[in-house]
C-alpha cells in the first residue's frame, strides 16, 4: 500500500470534516443548463474564444458536473462519454483511446493537450494515457474536436484534438481532498490548496496518487505478491495566474512518476539448449513540465504566447528513452470588424532524444521484447506558420478559410494543410456546416531511428518449433502519413436539448505497415525474421455521429451519443501479391453507444448511470467481436452545501468473466483480458 500516509492524512482529514455546518441544499458541482452549454466559450477550435453554435466543425464539449458524476477513474474513460471517441482497456491499467478508426495501442493520429500544453511521447507521437491524470474537481471542461485540425494545431491533429482545460486559479481558491478505496487494489487519494495573494493573482498547488492492478481477473491469483501486480502512478503541481489591467500571465509547474512490475522472460539465444529466464521487470517513468502562458487583449485584437518545457524518462522497453522537449507557439487575433476575424500565428518545437544504444542489445540476455536505436542521441525540430480567417459574408452564412506550413527535420519535408469551412443559420436555434481539411501525422522516431527486438517462444503442447527474434528495422525513406477529410453537421440547440449530427469520410495516404524482408536460423537452429516498416498502405473511413443532451426535468439530465463507422484499407505499393500478410483488417462496421443519466434523487442525493455499447464486426469471418455492454453506477450525498461528498460506485455492474476484445472462432479462444465488476467508495471535501 504505496499510498497510505497520504491515504490516512486525507482519510482522518475528510473524516474530521464532517461534522462542519452548513446550509440545507445540495450544489450542483459546476452544473449548467443546456442553453448556457450552447453558448459557451471555448477556445480550442481556433485558439480565441467562440461559442459552439457559431463553430463549423464536429464539436463536443464534457463539462466539470459530468466528469464528476460518471464515476470514472481515469481521464481516458471520461472520454468514452463523448461520440466518436474509441474507449476501450488491454488490462485495467493501460487505456487505448482513439477516434475515427485506426484503433491500437500507438494511436497516434489524435493531439492530447493540457491548456494547450501536448502532451505525446515523440517516439511514436501518440499519448501514454496511464501516465495523463489531474485532480478531477479542477477539470474545468474537455473540448473534443473530432475530424482534422491541421491549420490550427498541426502535428498528430488528424482524427482529432482533446484539450484539458484546467479551472482558473481564481475559481480553486481554498483546500480540497479526496480519498477513494476499492476493489481489485484500488487506491487513490488527492489533496489541492488554493490561495489569493490580492485581488489580482492566485495560485493552487496539488498532489493526486492512485494504486490499482494492472490485472483484475482470475489472473490475478499467479501473483505471491500485490506489489508485482499494482500500478502506481503519482502527480503533483503548481499553477500561478496573475492578471494586471488586460494582461493575465499564467504559470504552471509540476511532474509525474509511475511504477508497476511487468511479468517478463528473457531468453539465451547462444545456447543451443532453450534457455528462457521467466522473472518480472520494474518498470518506472518520470517527467517534469513547466509553462507559462501569456494572453493580451486589446481594443480590437489579442494575442496569446504559450512556452512550454518538458523532460521525460521512460523505461518502458518499448519506448525506452529519455526526451527533452522546448515548445513556442503565438497567435495574434485582429478582430477587423464584426464581419472579419483573422488570425497568424507560428510555432517552433525542439526535442533532444536519447534512446537506448543498441550496442546494449545481448543475444544471450534478450527481452521479450524491447526497442534500441543505432543513433541513441539525437534531436529533431518542427516549425511552422499558420493563418485563417473567417468571414461573415451574410447575416446567416460565415465561411472559415485557413493554411498551415510545417517543416520537420526528421525526415527533411515541408507539408501544407488546407482547410475550408462554412456555417449556415437556418434559425436563432439551427444551422448547417460543412468542411474539407487536409492534416499530417508528424513523423516518428518508432518507424524511421529505432530498431524493436522481440523474442517469441513456440511450444504448443507436442510440437516444438524452433524459437528465434523478430527484428522490426526502421526505414529512413518514408512519407509522411496525411489524411483529406469531408464532413458536415447539422446542430440544434433548444431550451432544453442540443441535438448535434455529423458525417464524415476520410481518405488516408501512406499509412504504415511492416515488409518481411527475410530469415535466417543461426547455428544453434533459432530462427531471425526480419521486417521493415513501409508506407504501402491507403485508407477510407466514413461515418456517422450523433450526440443527443437533453433536460429532460429539473431533477434529470441525459446525454445520449452514437457513432457508425467503416473502414477499408488497400495496399498500393510494395509486394501486392500477399493480401493475407497485409498490416490491417477491413471493418465492415462498428457501433458505438453511450448514455449518461444525472438523476438529481433530492435536494441531499444524486443517482446517476452510465451505460456503453459497442459493436464491430470484420469482413474477415475468422475474427469475431463480441458485443460489448456496460452499466456503472454512482450515488453521491451531500447532507449540505459545505458538507462532505460522499460516493458509491459500480462499475461493470453484473459482468464477470466476459471477454471485451477478440474471439477467433477456430479455435474459440478469447484474447481479451476479463472485465469484472468492482465497487469502490470515495469521500472528497472542499472549503
Amino acid at each position: 500500500m504505496k499510498l497510505t500516509p497520504l491515504y490516512t492524512y486525507s482519510a482522518l482529514f475528510c473524516i474530521g470534516s464532517m461534522t462542519a455546518n452548513a446550509e440545507s441544499d445540495l450544489d450542483d458541482l459546476l452544473s449548467m443548463s443546456l442553453e448556457d452549454l450552447g453558448n459557451l466559450n471555448i477556445t480550442s477550435a481556433s485558439k480565441r474564444k467562440q461559442n459552439i453554435s457559431d463553430i463549423p466543425a464536429a464539436i463536443y464539449v464534457i463539462s466539470n458536473e459530468r466528469i464528476i458524476r460518471s464515476g470514472a477513474k481515469s481521464i481516458a474513460d471520461v472520454l468514452s462519454l463523448a461520440p466518436g471517441i474509441d474507449v476501450s482497456q488491454f488490462n485495467e491499467s493501460t487505456d487505448i483511446v482513439s477516434s475515427r478508426g485506426f484503433h491500437d495501442g500507438l494511436f497516434n493520429k489524435m493531439l492530447v493537450m493540457i491548456d494547450g500544453r501536448s502532451v505525446f511521447s515523440p517516439m511514436y507521437g501518440g499519448a501514454f494515457w496511464e501516465d495523463i491524470d489531474y485532480i478531477f474537481t479542477d477539470i474545468d471542461r474537455v473540448e473534443i474536436i473530432r475530424g482534422p485540425s491541421g491549420t490550427i494545431w498541426g502535428g498528430n491533429a488528424v482524427n482529432g484534438v482533446i484539450n484539458i482545460i484546467t479551472k482558473a486559479t481564481e475559481d480553486t481558491v481554498g483546500t480540497y481532498s479526496k480519498i477513494s478505496y476499492g476493489q481489485h487494489g484500488y487506491k487513490e487519494a488527492s489533496i489541492r490548496h488554493g490561495l489569493k495573494f490580492n485581488t489580482t493573482t492566485t495560485a493552487r498547488v496539488f498532489y493526486k496518487g492512485k494504486d490499482h492492478f494492472s490485472v483484475i481477473d482470475n489472473h490475478q491469483e499467479m501473483y505471491t505478491s500485490d506489489e508485482f501486480n499494482t500500478i502506481t502512478t503519482q502527480t503533483a503541481g503548481l499553477k500561478f495566474e496573475t492578471k494586471q489591467n488586460a494582461h493575465l500571465w499564467t504559470f504552471s509547474v509540476g511532474g509525474e512518476y509511475s511504477e508497476q512490475y511487468y511479468d517478463w522472460f528473457t531468453v539465451d539465444f547462444t545456447q543451443a539448449s532453450r534457455t528462457k529466464t521467466d522473472s518480472y521487470k520494474h518498470i518506472e517513468s518520470a517527467s517534469f513540465y513547466s509553462q507559462i502562458s501569456h494572453h493580451v487583449e486589446y481594443y480590437d485584437s489579442e494575442w496569446k504566447t504559450n512556452l512550454w518545457y518538458w523532460n521525460d524518462d521512460d523505461q518502458s522497453p518499448d519506448a525506452n528513452g529519455a526526451f527533452q522537449t522546448v515548445d513556442i507557439d503565438t497567435v495574434y487575433t485582429s478582430y477587423f470588424n464584426e464581419n472579419i476575424t483573422a488570425i497568424l500565428g507560428g510555432g517552433l518545437r525542439y526535442i533532444d532524444i536519447n534512446l537506448h544504444d543498441s550496442s546494449h542489445f545481448s543475444l544471450s540476455e534478450a527481452d521479450a521484447y524491447h526497442r534500441y536505436s543505432n543513433k541513441p542521441n539525437s534531436y529533431d525540430t518542427i516549425s511552422n506558420l499558420y493563418t485563417q480567417i473567417d468571414i461573415q459574408l451574410t447575416d446567416n452564412l460565415k465561411t472559415q478559410i485557413g493554411l498551415k506550413v510545417e517543416y520537420f527535420t526528421l525526415n527533411d519535408s515541408v507539408e501544407v494543410s488546407p482547410q475550408i469551412r462554412t456555417l449556415y443559420s437556418l434559425n436563432r436555434n439551427q444551422s448547417l456546416w460543412a468542411g474539407v481539411g487536409r492534416a499530417v501525422v508528424a513523423p516518428s522516431y518508432f518507424e524511421q531511428k529505432s530498431t524493436y527486438y522481440s523474442a517469441y517462444l513456440t511450444e504448443y503442447d507436442d510440437y516444438k518449433y524452433p524459437d528465434g527474434l523478430d527484428i522490426y528495422l526502421p526505414s529512413d525513406n518514408l512519407d509522411n502519413e496525411s489524411v483529406v477529410t469531408l464532413d458536415a453537421g447539422y446542430r440544434l440547440i433548444g431550451s432544453n436539448y442540443i441535438l448535434d449530427l455529423t458525417t464524415y469520410l476520410s481518405k488516408y495516404k501512406h499509412i504504415r505497415g511492416t515488409d518481411y524482408i527475410d530469415s535466417q536460423v543461426d547455428n544453434n537452429n533459432y530462427e531471425h525474421y526480419y521486417f521493415e516498416t513501409n508506407d504501402d498502405y491507403e485508407a477510407k473511413t466514413y461515418g456517422f455521429e450523433s450526440s443527443l443532451e437533453w433536460d429532460m426535468s429539473d431533477s434529470i439530465k441525459n446525454y445520449l451519443s452514437f457513432s457508425y463507422m467503416s473502414f477499408t484499407q488497400k495496399r498500393v505499393e510494395g509486394d501486392l501479391t500477399t493480401p493475407n500478410s497485409d498490416d490491417y483488417l477491413d471493418v465492415e462496421r462498428q457501433n458505438m453507444l453511450t448514455n449518461q443519466l444525472l438523476w438529481q434523487v433530492t435536494d441531499t442525493l444524486q443517482w446517476d448511470f452510465v451505460f456503453k455499447y459497442k459493436d464491430i464486426k470484420f469482413k474477415d469471418s475468422n475474427i469475431d467481436f463480441e458485443d460489448h455492454y456496460s452499466l456503472d453506477s454512482r450515488i453521491g450525498w451531500k447532507k449540505s452545501r459545505n458538507a462532505p461528498l460522499i460516493e458509491l460506485v459500480m462499475k461493470n455492474i453484473g459482468m464477470t468473466s466476459k471477454c471485451e476484445l477478440e474471439i477467433y472462432t477456430s479455435t474459440n479462444s478469447c484474447r481479451g483480458y476479463q472485465t469484472e465488476q468492482s465497487l469502490y467508495g470515495r469521500v472528497s471535501y472542499e472549503f
